[in-house]
């Protein structure tokens, strides 16, 4: 592998509390992660009548899986010699729930990744690279936490654990998957059909501080069901990154999405395109370093796995392994 970067972020908050000798001491319930800054949402276009407020209805007690689908392709240029590697179509299960609502009025809910699967193409992979991408891979089924979000689709807290040792790439499409396709925020004052609204959001990805708009359109609304158009873009000024210094980074997302208001899972699908610049030092040497990534990807309830697949996955005979790709059939392989 031509460029490994590796970046750990730490942050220790700690609390005390003292009380006269003696006095019986209550005991102090963890408030949890600070509340996040609700990210800024700012509407384009009303829309037609009539207009309505979009807002979740998701039933306390609630439990969902998710079948989270994604193929990768990057090209990385040092001085100027090119590689190309990518990963091969991989499938994430995702339990999502029970859904809590919580005394501020929002919805609060556990998150774990199950299992994951490759397809079939790993079967045509060397081994030493077959044995590389299960390695990268086996992380994921160590994360797991918790998140909060409103009524209008906003996360407001949440807290994961087992993602420092996710590669920061991988970590970084997790993230934008997280932000863009799962759960999308919703204005404050009514929209209605043809409307449109631009969503604004600082966002962390693998250590880089990252701005980022989605817009969304909605095309349709048949009662608490809503077709969306989605279109992102990202950029990140220069800035500190690991060793070395980023100098540019922009990316471009587009897909569309069918949100459930009485459910966390949507159907989405996107596309994405990011290109970036760094100044790092390669075999000792300061060099400057072009990555280009494309990603695609698709996220769907786990009920409604036979409208993409002939069979349903089978479950893992060891879930803290990656599947044997053999007893996989992804979309992608169709």
């Amino acid at each position: 592998m031509m460029l490994r970067i590796v970046l750990v972020a730490c942050l220790l908050v700690a609390t005390t509390s003292c009380r006269p000798q003696y006095q019986p001491q209550t005991a102090i319930v963890d408030p949890g992660p600070p509340r996040r800054v609700p990210p800024t949402i700012r509407v384009l276009d009303p829309g037609m009548t009539p207009r309505v407020p979009l807002r979740y209805d998701v039933p306390p007690g609630q439990t969902e899986v998710l079948y989270l689908e994604l193929v990768m392709l990057s090209a990385t240029v040092v001085g100027g010699q090119g590689q190309q590697s990518g990963m091969p179509p991989v499938q994430l299960e995702v339990k999502l729930g029970p859904a809590e609502p919580t005394p501020e009025g929002f919805i609060r809910h556990a998150i774990q990744i199950t299992q994951v699967r490759l397809s079939k193409v790993a079967d045509e992979m060397k081994p030493a690279a077959r044995e590389q991408l299960e390695n990268m891979l086996e992380p994921l089924l160590q994360v797991q936490g918790w998140s909060e979000m409103d009524s209008q689709g906003r996360i407001r807290r949440g807290e994961f654990r087992g993602l420092k040792d996710v590669p920061p790439r991988l970590s970084s499409m997790l993230g934008n998957i997280r932000t863009a396709l799962l759960t999308v925020p919703f204005p404050s004052e009514p929209v209605g059909v043809r409307s449109r609204w631009e969503v604004d959001r600082k966002v962390q990805l693998s250590g880089i501080w990252v701005d980022q708009t989605v817009t969304y359109d909605l095309m349709d609304k048949d009662q608490n069901k809503l077709k969306l158009q989605i279109s992102a873009r990202q950029s990140a000024p220069p800035q500190a990154i690991g060793s070395g210094r980023l100098e540019a980074y922009q990316a471009s997302v587009i897909g569309s999405s069918v949100v459930r208001l009485g459910f966390f899972t949507p159907f989405s699908e996107a596309e994405s395109t990011s290109q970036m610049r760094i100044n790092t030092y390669v075999q000792g040497r300061p060099q400057l370093v072009r990555v280009e990534t494309k990603v695609a990807v698709q996220v769907y309830p786990a009920e409604a796995a036979g409208e993409f697949r002939a069979r349903e996955p089978e479950p893992a005979e060891d879930p803290r392994k990656v599947t044997d790709p053999g007893k996989q059939e992804l979309r992608w392989m169709k």
